[in-house]
């Protein structure tokens, strides 16, 4: 077995214990049934298995950090089903969206119980360290709030005077904020030192913005069938990527009005996406983009050199380096 499929062979402790802390057939159906639709989705777990290789990785054990774990997927859950209604995204994992299948008040409301399953989860954590990791959740969970609010804003504001820091701090929010939690909330409740909590902090902070990254590249050119979202459609949404502040940094400015001027919109065709893509191959951005998440990459990897040796150290570099090869 690979590290990389150690790593994913304990998908099914998350799920045990997600379906322990979330009651799949009680009623209200419009609550508990529309959660579990969202859920049964499924997702690769990524966060919640980095909190349980980081316990590992520091001498601890997963069982250390379940309950914790499964708060942090059951929070990004809570999560995607509010940012579908907040996008007005059509489809999820493959399948309509929440909303769109059942409403936006029901849809709503299925992710407000998720939020509340999410504290039933924290308080079941068991460690003299519990009360620091629930600290440690409700600042991530708020910098995740920020992060989204910061991009919310752009779009509310029709605002493009924007930079690659704009960008990258709300991607330190919005997305490495939760992959960071994970690994310094496993670490801690598996025990870890100071400096190796703060270096697993560090390095699920540069993979969940290299993440982020990546996620915005494939929605440009990815294969749809395995990325299982709509391609191009962080144009229609109007989404102020990497790649789109870097292109528009160096587009003619007639173009670059132009791609503002889709990207504003919120109703780009078919054929006003595949031009946006091509300016952005034009100026090099995707590749520039794709660089930047190696890069960040590369800087996680050296974080870890502050942990022993271990197969859970291995795996840690395995999901590091699988990030950037990811189809979807």
């Amino acid at each position: 077995m690979t590290p990389l499929e150690r790593f994913y062979s304990r998908v099914s402790m998350v799920e045990d214990e997600m379906a322990r802390i979330v009651p799949r057939d009680a009623p209200p159906s419009e609550v508990y049934g529309l959660i579990w639709q969202f859920l049964d989705l499924g997702g690769k777990r990524f966060r919640p298995l980095l909190a349980l290789s980081a316990a590992r990785a520091v001498g601890g054990k997963e069982q250390d950090a379940l309950s914790a774990a499964a708060a942090i997927e059951l929070f990004h859950n809570f999560t995607l089903i509010h940012d579908d209604i907040e996008d007005s995204s059509q489809m999820r994992r493959g399948k309509p969206c929440l909303h769109i299948q059942h409403g936006t008040p029901l849809a709503l409301n299925a992710g407000d119980g998720l939020f509340m399953m999410v504290w039933r989860a924290a308080l079941q954590i068991k460690s003299s360290r519990s009360a620091a990791v629930q600290a440690l959740l409700l600042s991530s969970f708020t910098a995740v709030l920020e992060g989204q609010a910061r991009e919310l804003g752009w779009h509310h504001r029709n605002n493009w005077e924007l930079n690659e820091k704009d960008y990258l701090d709300m991607a330190a929010g919005k997305t490495a904020a939760l992959v960071s939690a994970a690994c310094e909330v496993g670490a801690t409740l598996g025990g870890a030192k100071p400096a190796q909590a703060a270096a697993l902090a560090s390095y699920g902070r540069g993979i969940g913005i290299a993440f982020q990254i990546q996620d915005d590249v494939l929605n440009l050119v990815g294969d749809e069938a395995k990325y299982k979202k709509e391609i191009g459609g962080d144009i229609r949404e109007g989404k102020r990527t990497l790649m789109v502040l870097h292109s528009l940094a160096r587009l003619a400015k007639p173009d670059a009005e132009k791609m503002r001027k889709i990207l504003g919109s919120r109703s780009a065709n078919s054929g006003q996406i595949d031009w946006c893509i091509s300016k952005m191959k034009e100026t090099g951005s995707i590749d520039y983009a794709s660089d930047y998440s190696r890069r960040l990459v590369g800087e996680s990897l050296s974080s870890l050199s502050k942990l022993p040796k271990s197969e859970a150290r291995e795996e840690l570099e395995a999901v590091a380096k699988f990030i950037i090869e990811r189809e979807s």
